[in-house]
């Protein structure tokens, strides 16, 4: 298309010169052009650019380029192509190609910038990085914050981001005493094991002088963070050897959340600092910002360390709610475990159990509420004056039911309590839990069925499970959450809604426990929809073991009163 006389000019340049038609056609290339791709001209010329450069290239980034450019609009980006072996970053620039008043064409024209690229990625390892330390520095901390403050705002569920800033205390008598290379390279390593405590998705930047600081992009608690501030204090302040001496450096931490102490990149900086000076004034490693948050985190980290010695102070104990039929007897129990905490008096579960989840304590107090209960068991069932089918019913979490050795530890603990009989114990595990993987969890119920355990699925009808996963478990027994109870006296939609859970529940030959009775009207109305399990208050509180075992052989039916 082009003249004769332009064709010299065109071929000798060192750049990629290209005319694209409308319908995406090549009709001219230059001989550098067809040199890089390694083709010859006429395996380009009248081809499409989807047919060179790939469909997905070709419209995700140049057919957008070309349509702009077709609209009248020049365009020029930067980006890297790949050139055989080799990726090379091009400066590409799309001009508007007129015959007469009409756009026909799009001149493309494409510099190699691929040495100036990695020039500028040199320098710029010099501007975003701290040279002492290879850390990040404070301008990287300005642009990365803004951007996970903006990724936040956008997020459904990520919406929490933390910033500590970290004092590095000590720093001037080792620079007085070892000089300021050692001092260096203090603050080189306190930077390393501040990352190493840290996850792949935190940061940490040199703010300025003996000042660090780190960003946690994905917290799921803001209390969360002050754990985190203590292992960071801890390692931190680990003396190092030298010279026959020990070196200790101390930190303090200042610590602000987004976007509970401010919704902008400022007031998130200016918070921490003032938390830092706050941390600082008062002889504390870290301080939050938010000062309720502060002493319920602090309150948190006190009940963690004191859990650790509850075992062996023996401060856990199990108490058992009573399961009865419809005319009171008592057909087993749940074990619900409970904390006598010196100070604190009885914690209840609801204020720990979540705390040993997150610190991975819950496998240690799963395993001996199953032993225990199982011991218990045995010994009613030993009485002679006892209910001899009586049950023991124990809670796992999703931690627990996922582990592998679930059904080892549930052998270990049958054979403990005297090689207890399988029947004498069920498990229960949320509804909510079976839905997070239901095959693996019809696959677990199997392998426990195949040892006699019979699996109780708790909080049923709160879940999101179907008709059809109902039919497929082989659990036996669903217990019927308590939200289902509660306005079960005044409302008769309630009533109508719980009989027809009940109903579709024993359609497919299963049975069913209605939890949390609390008054004799909502087991009257129970026994109207023929329920012959049930468990709540109305009929007996959790009990200690003292308590329930003399209750057990009394004989008497629940409640008491009756």
């Amino acid at each position: 298309m082009a003249p004769n006389k332009y064709e010299y000019i065109v071929n000798i340049s060192k750049d990629f010169i290209t005319l694209i038609s409308r319908n995406y056609i090549y009709e001219i290339v230059n001989d550098a052009y067809c040199r890089e791709i390694d083709k010859k001209r006429e395996e380009i010329i009248n081809r499409s650019v989807a047919e060179i450069w790939g469909d997905e290239r070709f419209n995700n980034s140049i057919k957008k380029c070309l349509d702009k450019c077709f609209s009248g609009q020049e365009v020029h980006y930067i980006d890297k192509f790949r050139f055989g072996p080799f990726d090379k970053y091009m400066h590409v620039s799309y001009y508007p190609y007129f015959a007469g008043n009409k756009i026909t064409h799009a001149l493309v024209f494409s510099h190699d910038i691929t040495k100036i690229s990695e020039i500028e990625s040199k320098l710029t390892q010099y501007e975003y990085r701290d040279p002492l330390t290879g850390l990040f520095n404070r301008r990287s901390l300005d642009i990365i914050l803004e951007k996970e403050i903006e990724k936040a705002k956008l997020s459904k569920a990520e919406k929490l981001r933390a910033l500590l800033f970290i004092s590095l205390g000590n720093l001037a008598k080792v620079n007085q005493t070892y000089g300021f290379d050692i001092g260096d390279v203090l603050i080189e390593n306190s930077g390393l094991r501040i990352k190493k405590v840290l996850r792949n998705c935190d940061f940490v930047f040199r703010f300025e002088g003996k000042e660090l600081t780190a960003m946690l992009t994905d917290i799921k608690n803001s209390t969360d963070v002050a754990r985190l501030a203590q292992r960071i204090c801890n390692d931190v302040s680990m003396p190092y050897r030298y010279k026959g001496n020990d070196i200790l450096i101390t930190c303090k931490i200042g610590i602000s959340i987004y976007p509970d102490d401010g919704e902008d990149k400022d007031t998130i900086i200016r918070n921490a600092t003032a938390a830092l000076a706050e941390a600082k004034r008062r002889g504390e490693k870290f301080v939050l910002y938010n000062r309720g948050l502060h002493k319920k985190a602090i309150e948190r980290m006190s009940l963690e360390s004191d859990m650790y010695k509850a075992f062996n102070k023996e401060q856990f104990e199990l108490y058992y709610q009573p399961i009865v039929d419809s005319t009171g007897n008592i057909l087993g129990a749940e074990a619900l475990i409970r904390w006598h905490h010196p100070k604190r008096g009885l914690v209840a579960p609801a204020d720990f159990i979540p705390i040993a989840e997150e610190t991975g304590m819950i496998d240690s107090i799963g395993k001996w509420t199953l032993f225990a209960a199982c011991k218990q068991v045995k010994k009613w069932i030993s009485d002679k004056d006892s209910n001899r089918a009586i049950y023991v019913s124990v809670n796992l979490s999703a931690r627990e039911f996922a582990n592998g050795n679930l059904i080892e530890t549930i052998k270990g603990a049958l054979k403990n309590a005297g090689n207890l009989d399988p029947k004498h114990l069920k498990l229960e595990i949320t509804e909510s839990e079976c839905m997070e993987n239901p095959d693996e969890t019809i696959r677990k119920m199997v392998s426990l069925h195949n040892i006699g355990i019979e699996l109780f699925i708790d909080d049923f009808g709160t879940g999101q499970s179907s008709l059809s996963y109902l039919k497929r478990i082989p659990a036996r027994t669903l217990k019927i959450d308590k939200v289902f109870v509660d306005e079960l006296v005044k409302s008769e939609a309630e009533r109508e809604y719980l009989s027809n859970i009940i109903s579709l529940v024993r359609s497919r030959n299963k049975k069913v426990i209605i939890e949390g009775v609390s008054s004799k009207e909502q087991a009257e109305l129970l026994h109207i929809m023929n329920c012959d399990r049930m468990q709540g208050f109305y009929f007996s509180k959790p009990l200690q073991s003292k308590e329930f075992t003399k209750q057990l052989l009394s004989g008497k039916k629940l409640p008491d009163s009756r």
